[in-house]
């Protein structure tokens, strides 16, 4: 698709910047401005500003919002990277930065690209690939400091984790595009946000503002689809979410069954479970916000009263997960094949996830009386999540010796243009398995793949 506003054009989803935006007279806003907004889009904070408030507010226009609403809370982006072709335009970074423009607030990024090469067991042509996909990897980083990156290594796609701290407030209203943070700030924090697209993100939050409409007001966060959880134990959140995403696509389910069996509130194995569940159900389907009874806010305190009249009920027990599963595609191989490498931490582990995994990884070595996995194995979290994991435990050090290896970086970066091509690789998560050619398996048997180096 093709927006065409003043200043900006968006290809499919990204802001590229116009040659010649004189070319076009905007024509009166359809949206009700303050007098700050009407100063900004008449160009009485500079010509630069006019531009951003313009696609600001022909982006509401599309979406028929009525007005803007003031963003308070921190920034979160989806692209962390310049890959040319998929990056935003260097030229209109570079005009943003020369204008002095800043966030309101300050963001944070997406993973990093895959280039601390040796935590990705990567051959030199994929070394050298690599390097050539990001050569202006660098200057974007330059450019996205001077606009407000909280820190040079804010990149993860799990910024609300105290050890990166852009944890927003319930009731916060946001401008984030990474679908997993999305539907995790909307679902279990309660803050507000949409799916935004890629740099719409950062033109929403330079003036701090963003549009009113879908799940920033109180009947687009009203549930249509009830989900009723009758497994016999807790389900894997990845299969779950997969299962909960396909169904529902983009709307919002109430999800039943799950209260029984989860920590209360707050504790860190639920946000977790909740973080892993809502990146499955973003990238199975389009879920911005989901309702979980007597766990996350607004079912806490509204409960049924979350779900709009004529809402229909989708059980999921057991077999629907057990044929989820098996219909996943095997894009190599059967039982039996040695898988190349194995990518765990998408979306990124956190601190008490990667404690699990090495622990695990490291029991099943020593039951087996082996030294050293038998598949490489790289863990991926938060730059801030390694540090603390470096510093808090000697885990660290043993899984190093064990084979394993952690990157802050992408594991879906790794297979970009072809990079991975012709490779075996093994993952647990069901966003990974989804766009890229990695087979799934559940944590425990990954756990015993990477060990005994077979499927």
């Amino acid at each position: 698709m093709f927006l065409i506003v003043v200043g900006y054009t968006m290809v499919y989803g990204i802001i590229v910047l116009e040659p010649d935006p004189v070319a076009m007279e905007p024509s009166a806003p359809t949206v009700e401005l303050t007098p700050f907004e009407r100063d900004v889009l008449e160009g009485g904070r500079g010509p630069v500003p006019a531009r951003v408030m313009r696609t600001v507010v022909s982006y509401a226009e599309a979406l028929r919002a009525e007005r803007l609403v003031e963003i308070t809370g921190d920034g979160h982006f989806v692209i962390t990277y310049a890959l040319p072709g998929i990056a935003p335009s260097m030229a209109m970074l570079e005009e943003l930065v020369a204008a002095g423009l800043k966030t309101c607030r300050p963001f944070t990024l997406d993973p990093l690209p895959p280039l601390d090469f040796e935590n990705w067991f990567l051959e030199p042509e994929q070394v050298e690939k690599l390097g050539k996909m990001y050569r202006d990897q660098a200057l974007y980083m330059e450019h996205m400091s001077s606009l407000g990156l909280q820190a040079p290594d804010a990149c993860t796609c799990t910024p609300y984790l105290p050890q990166v701290g852009n944890v927003p407030r319930r009731g916060d209203i946001l401008a984030w595009s990474e679908s997993a943070c999305v539907a995790f700030a909307n679902s279990v924090v309660g803050a507000r946000s949409n799916r935004n697209g890629a740099i719409m993100d950062l033109l929403c939050n330079i003036v701090g503002r963003v549009p009113l409409s879908g799940l920033l007001t109180d009947e687009g966060r009203k549930a249509t689809r009830r989900i009723e959880v009758a497994t016999e134990s807790l389900p894997s959140p990845q299969l779950l979410g997969a299962a909960i995403g396909r169904h529902v696509i983009a709307d919002v389910p109430f999800i039943t069954g799950l209260d029984r069996r989860l920590e209360p509130t707050g504790a860190r194995s639920t946000l977790d479970y909740l973080h892993e569940m809502g990146a499955a159900a973003a990238t199975a389907g389009a879920v911005g916000l989901f309702h979980v009874e007597g766990i996350t806010p607004e079912a806490i305190d509204d409960g049924e009263g979350v779900l709009l009249a004529g809402y229909d009920t989708y059980r999921i027990d057991d077999e629907v997960l057990h044929e989820l599963e098996v219909g996943f595609p095997v894009p190599w191989g059967e039982d039996g094949v040695a898988p190349h490498k194995c990518f765990v931490g998408c979306p990124h582990l956190s601190l008490e996830q990667l404690r699990w995994w090495a622990e695990a990884i490291l029991a099943g070595l020593g039951e087996r009386g082996i030294g050293r996995v038998r598949v490489p194995t790289t863990l991926a979290a938060a730059p801030g999540v390694l540090r603390a994991f470096e510093e808090s435990t000697a885990l660290a050090g043993r899984l190093r010796e064990a084979g394993v290896r952690v990157s802050p970086g992408c594991a879906m970066q790794v297979f970009d243009d072809d990079l991975s091509a012709g490779e075996a690789i093994i993952t647990n998560s069901s966003k990974l398995r989804t766009y890229t050619h990695a087979r799934y398996f559940r944590d425990e048997e990954i756990v015993r793949i990477v060990v005994e180096g077979n499927v």
